[in-house]
This record gives C-alpha cells, sequence and structure tokens, in this order.
C-alpha cells in the first residue's frame, strides 16, 4: 500500500520500538497522604446530607402535631356590636357575630377532611358543635315569643333547623343559610314586618333556658366525675363535656350582657338588676375557664386539678342565678312590664 511504502523499513521487517523502562525510574507514592482540607471537606459533607435527611424525617413528624395545635383556637372574648350596626334584634347580631367567628376564624373543625390536623382535635369540635345547638335553641326561644298568632317566626326557624347539624352534612353552607336567615328576621324587624319579643318575656324565657342548660351540662360533668375508670389526665368524654359546657355558658352570658345593655328601664328595679348582675356574673366564670390541658383527676390530688368539678360548681351557681332571675321578673309589678313593653314598641315598630 501507498501509506506502507512510507514507513521505514525496520518498522516493517521488526515492529514498533519498545523502550522498557526500569522500576528505577518510577515516583512511588507509597507515603503520600490525602489532602487534610480535603477530609474536612469530605465529612462536612458527608455529615451535612445525613443531618439534612434526619432533618427531613424529624420535620415530617413534629409538624403534623405543630400544626394540630396551631390549628386549636377557642375564641371566647365578647362580642362586641359596632355603634355603626344598627341591630333591631341585638340578640340576631350576636349569633351572626358567633357563627362569623367560627367560620372566617380558624374554619369549622367538622368540616375538615380525615388527614387534616383539625380532624384530630377534639375540643375545639365540641366548642363550635355546642356553640351551634345552643344558637339554634335560642333562635327557636325566639322564633315562639316572635310568633304572630300561633305561627312561629319562619326566619328564626329556619335558623333554628339549620343550625343544627345533620350527620355527614357540611356545616359551612348550614351556617351561613342560618346567618342569611337572621339577618333577613332582623331587617323585617326594623321595618316592622316582624314582631319582636318584648324584652322582660325574652329575658324570662332565656333565664329559664339557660337554667336548663345548667342542670343538663351538669348532669353529664357528674358522669364524667363519677366514673370507675378515669383516664389520666382526662379522657375524651370529659373533654367534650367540659367544652360543650364552657360554649353554653359563652352564649348565656353575651345573650344576657345584650339584654343589660338594651333594657335600661328594665334593670332599674333594684331586685331585677341585681339578680341580672349575678347571673351575668356566674355564667362568665364558666365561659371564662381556659385550662391549658383538661385534667378529671381527683380534687384532692397534689398535682392535677378536677376542671370538670370546678366547671360544675360554676355552672350550679349560673343555674342558682338564671332562676333567681326569672323569679325578679315574674315579682316585677305589672306597671314597669307594660312601661318597658311599651318602650320597646316605641323604639322598633312590630307588626301587628
Amino acid at each position: 500500500m501507498a501509506f506502507d511504502s512510507r514507513l521505514p523499513a525496520a518498522y516493517l521487517e521488526e515492529g514498533p520500538v519498545v523502550t522498557r523502562v526500569g522500576t528505577d525510574h518510577l515516583v512511588t507514592f507509597d507515603y503520600a497522604e490525602p489532602s487534610p482540607i480535603m477530609l474536612f471537606f469530605q465529612r462536612w459533607w458527608r455529615r451535612s446530607i445525613t443531618m439534612l435527611k434526619v432533618g427531613v424525617v424529624v420535620g415530617a413528624v413534629v409538624a403534623y402535631p405543630v400544626m394540630t395545635v396551631m390549628s386549636h383556637r377557642i375564641d371566647d372574648s365578647d362580642v362586641v356590636l359596632p355603634p355603626s350596626q344598627n341591630w333591631a334584634s341585638a340578640e340576631s347580631g350576636v349569633a351572626i357575630n358567633k357563627i362569623a367567628r367560627e367560620l372566617e376564624g380558624t374554619g369549622w373543625a367538622g368540616d375538615r377532611a380525615s388527614w387534616h390536623p383539625q380532624a384530630r382535635l377534639t375540643a375545639m369540635p365540641a366548642w363550635q358543635k355546642a356553640t351551634a345547638d345552643a344558637l339554634a335553641e335560642h333562635a327557636r326561644l325566639m322564633s315562639v315569643i316572635a310568633a304572630t298568632g300561633e305561627t312561629p317566626d319562619p326566619d328564626l326557624t329556619a335558623a333554628s333547623r339549620l343550625l343544627h347539624g345533620m350527620p355527614g352534612d357540611d356545616m359551612r353552607p348550614r351556617l351561613t343559610s342560618a346567618a342569611e336567615a337572621l339577618n333577613r328576621f332582623d331587617t323585617r324587624a326594623a321595618r316592622g314586618l316582624a314582631v319582636l319579643p318584648s324584652r322582660p318575656d325574652l329575658l324570662k324565657a332565656e333565664s329559664r333556658l339557660f337554667a336548663g342548660w345548667a342542670e343538663t351540662d351538669l348532669t353529664d360533668l357528674t358522669t364524667q366525675i363519677n366514673r370507675d375508670v378515669v383516664e389520666w389526665p382526662a379522657s375524651r368524654s370529659d373533654i367534650i363535656a367540659f367544652y360543650g359546657a364552657k360554649a353554653r355558658a359563652h352564649v348565656a352570658r353575651e345573650m344576657l350582657m345584650v339584654a343589660e345593655r338594651n333594657a335600661p328601664r328594665l334593670t332599674r328595679d333594684p331586685a331585677v338588676q341585681d339578680a341580672l348582675t349575678k347571673a351575668r356574673d356566674a355564667w362568665g366564670r364558666a365561659a371564662r375557664m381556659k385550662p391549658l390541658i383538661v385534667s378529671n383527676q381527683p380534687g384532692d390530688g397534689m398535682l392535677m386539678a378536677n376542671h370538670l368539678a370546678s366547671m360544675g360548681f360554676y355552672l350550679t351557681e349560673a343555674n342558682r342565678a338564671s332562676l333567681a332571675l326569672a323569679d325578679a321578673l315574674d315579682t316585677l309589678p305589672a306597671e314597669d312590664l307594660e312601661s318597658v313593653a311599651a318602650l320597646d314598641a316605641d323604639l322598633v315598630p312590630t307588626a301587628p
């Protein structure tokens, strides 16, 4: 070939020349060591990767309980109606504000999916359910007192029905519709198209309703306190009973405060004023209980208190004070009741 013809003849005859290099010419690395700086960075990198993996695992394990705790929020502060809002029925305004607090705050816990942190809560769902049930009973009471003839008010009746949750139904649409029904009643009352309950009759009926709440909750609390087997520090049933009573106590206190603010002539009677103040304060002490951890341990324990027993004591006082308020209104002279009813009629015209 033309290419082979250009090669040296010695290469073609004998092949490539290989030069053997002896070991004397090689550099040995028997005593070589890696750089300390590289070793440091290598160890640092491995430890960083390990810590990152451990942090991810720990974060995933700890984040869910932390999110559960942070999603637990019970707003038991006073309901303050802005002066710019002119409510014909202040009770409706309080109920609407209570509903808005639960929906626009942390949300309704009972509507959450099973994976949501709020689905693991016990106290907050019990508080919300008892709040809705208490508002439903109060709306039903108002619908009967504000009846036109023998027909209860339709909007208040609808609100009461919607506030009672149905198993399996989402509460947000029901509560939103209930708030709209309460607002319709207030609008109709402001225009003279609905009958507003007279303040003495409503307050008397509320007092007996609240006393019934205290008796029912006291029975539930007593059942939990006297159980043969008591979990430490409290069982799920204990927490539900405690926060259910607390929620109803808060609704009762807010409604009594509404009555005190909107019935100045009714409270001029010293006996009525004293009874109303005692009832409001008694329900307030029950509503303000906010233990960090609910405990249902023996009352003579060295460390843990019995919060259910304390709540029961406050409810006993609230029951007694509510019945005393109803009795004080019963003994109020008829002329005073008529003057209060006339004042209410002058302030807000009612339908015939």
